[in-house]
């Protein structure tokens, strides 16, 4: 039986969730990245464990592949990334720093294409870890891609059919709640507050793979 406490614990950050983006329904799409801001303020720093840190940038890899900026980077406690210079939260991130990336949006129905586009660029990257101390699966060469959207499709069976548009590990609706993944992160499939569960569990498998640094810095140099 699920437990009723943490039930009740997602409810509320789902409610919290859903305050925020209509706080913000009838502002600009330059202030709507205050959605983006709460989502990791809010939600996901406040709910992954202190190492891992939270930023937004572009990604680059060893072939020179470049993303273009990412909503929310997960990095890795484990490799250096770049700052903009002269400040701003904008980073360059090296793909075997990028543990798992993750795009808001305020309704992935009508937002779908920008998403697909972000997908895209993302998946030319490739990480080349080093290290053959892992715990569990190696990690993937492909950058785990994540979507959230505070409004969008009203089942699961939709997100589901939306998964296989492009290489993307997971997909959460935060109102109602829908949240499915793809075959490799286990087929979940969750509703109601247990839909951001269900993204913190593939969040979790997704950035507690390597053991060990995964690459030097400075091959990046060579």
């Amino acid at each position: 039986m699920a437990n009723a406490h943490v039930a009740e614990r997602l409810s509320g950050i789902q409610t919290m969730l859903k305050g925020v983006h209509q706080s913000n329904a009838s502002l600009s799409s330059a202030t709507k990245g205050r959605e983006r801001a709460e989502f990791i303020d809010e939600f996901l720093s406040k709910v992954l464990p202190a190492p891992y840190r939270f930023g937004t940038g572009d990604a680059t890899d060893l072939d020179g592949n470049r993303t273009g900026q990412l909503d929310v980077v997960v990095e890795y406690p484990f490799m250096p990334s770049l700052p903009l210079v002269g400040g701003g939260a904008t980073r360059l991130y090296l793909a075997e720093s990028v543990a798992a990336v993750v795009e808001v949006k305020s309704n992935l129905a009508g937002q779908w294409e920008e998403v697909l586009g972000t997908a895209g660029k993302l998946h030319l990257l490739r990480r080349q870890f080093q290290t053959e101390m892992y715990i569990g699966s190696p990690p993937s060469e492909r950058i785990p891609f994540f979507v959230a959207g505070y409004e969008g499709w009203k089942t699961v069976e939709t997100a589901r059919e939306k998964l296989g548009d492009a290489a993307i590990a997971g997909i959460l609706v935060v109102d109602p709640g829908v949240f499915v993944s793809s075959h490799e992160l286990g087929d979940i499939q969750a509703e109601g507050p247990w839909a951001l569960w269900g993204l913190i569990s593939c969040l979790h498998a997704a950035t507690n793979t390597p053991k060990m640094i995964g690459r030097d810095p400075m091959s990046y140099a060579r």
